[in-house]
């Protein structure tokens, strides 16, 4: 007697999320390692590379998790917003709107956070 498994299937908000933080991921190393690295280094400084190089790596990362219907691709992503929530206090950058972006994902990711292995 065989036992299958039933796979979840993804919520499309889910699969929205994952396309999201995949294209996200890009466009920072785009960012990061494009022709203007230096401007781009003048503005931000060295630390501001590294944090945006780092939040790049966690974005893809958290992406494929999403993808793949992991839990923690929404506690990876509940970190980083914290992380940058704090690297945006400690520049002086923060602001209301800083939070709403990311308060919004995260509200749809744990939601769906039952469906996921």
């Amino acid at each position: 007697m065989t036992t299958a498994t039933a796979k979840t299937k993804r919520p499309s908000s889910i699969t929205l999320l994952s396309v999201f933080e995949i294209y996200g991921g890009f466009l920072l190393f785009y960012f990061i390692f494009s022709p203007g690295i230096q401007n781009f280094v003048q503005e931000h400084g060295v630390g501001g590379t590294i944090f945006y190089g780092f939040s790049a790596m966690v974005l893809f990362v958290s992406g494929i998790g999403f993808w793949l219907m992991k839990k923690w691709a929404v506690y990876t992503l509940i970190g980083l917003a914290l992380i940058t929530q704090v690297y945006l206090l400690a520049v002086g950058r923060w602001n209301v709107f800083s939070l709403l972006i990311p308060a919004v994902l995260i509200f749809v990711a744990y939601k769906h956070l039952s469906k996921m292995n």
